[in-house]
């Protein structure tokens, strides 16, 4: 939970990334100006952002997301992670704010569309996504409110989990098969990328402490070992308690954010 400064230093700038979705071109380099000002003012934002930025490579990401066709106009294409999209969009806001990025000729070249004008585009492209990215790891709605289900939904995953480790592997088999239909396996091959990288994360952040990494690589094997059985259940399970462990692992913490919003995803649909 938020204490009341930081989250008043949040919503301030869920404020004005609003300001700036809704509003016009012509106003919207003050308006950038003004979020950098925000992400500066709240401690919270700032560290966060920093985390992001330890391994990224904004000219790869940038260069990436920006498509250019030589017949038609260009698009981009925001990153689906989270914790790409925040420093990608921090640093295009810097770029803008610093006239390195010219900004008029980024959104003619790459933000055309029929349904909206340029600006709404890379508003609703870039901006959105950016907002939500910050209401998400501080776990607030889509007004800026915090979120005040989520102790209870945790219990309830926790006795989930709880549940399952003491349940009998045949039944485990059973529960399994009701979810075999869909894109469980589309599911399993994304959780199995996202798995791939915690492993790569836990090598290369020095700054873990050795009884914790020990710990974060099990829970890691038996996370592939779930995929590999197409074991949905025990994944979820395994997924609400490394939730809590990746709280001094900060460099797993949001692709354990990923893991978490695809399986939502998954059971939603």
């Amino acid at each position: 939970m938020l204490s009341d400064t930081a989250l008043k230093n949040v919503q301030a700038c869920l404020a004005s990334c609003d300001e700036l979705i809704n509003g016009r071109f012509i106003f919207a380099e003050n308006i950038i100006a003004k979020i950098l000002q925000n992400i500066s003012d709240s401690k919270e934002i700032y560290d966060l952002i920093a985390e992001c930025m330890q391994n990224f490579n904004f000219d790869k990401e940038f260069n990436r997301a920006k498509v250019k066709l030589p017949t038609k106009d260009g698009y981009f294409v925001m990153p689906e992670s989270k914790a790409i999209v925040l420093p990608l969009v921090f640093c295009i806001f810097v770029d803008i704010r610093d006239k390195k990025l010219n900004f008029h000729e980024f959104v003619k070249n790459y933000f055309t569309s029929e349904n909206m004008n340029e600006f709404e585009n890379f508003a609703q492209t870039v901006v959105v996504p950016f907002r939500e990215a910050i209401a998400y790891c501080f776990d607030l709605d889509k007004n800026g409110a915090q979120n005040q289900t989520n102790e209870v939904k945790d219990s309830n995953a926790q006795e989930d989990s709880d549940k399952v480790n003491t349940t009998s592997e045949d039944t485990n088999q059973t529960e399994n098969q009701v979810y075999e239909g869909g894109n469980l396996s589309k599911l399993m091959e994304e959780a199995n990328i996202i798995l791939c990288q915690m492993k790569d994360e836990l090598k290369s952040d020095k700054k873990i402490k050795e009884n914790l990494r020990n710990d974060l690589d099990y829970y890691i094997l038996c996370m592939q070992d779930c995929v590999k059985k197409l074991d949905i259940k025990n994944l979820s399970a395994y997924v609400v308690g490394l939730t809590y462990m990746v709280n001094k692992a900060h460099s797993l913490k949001f692709l354990v954010a990923d893991m978490k919003q695809k399986l939502e995803d998954y059971y939603l649909n």
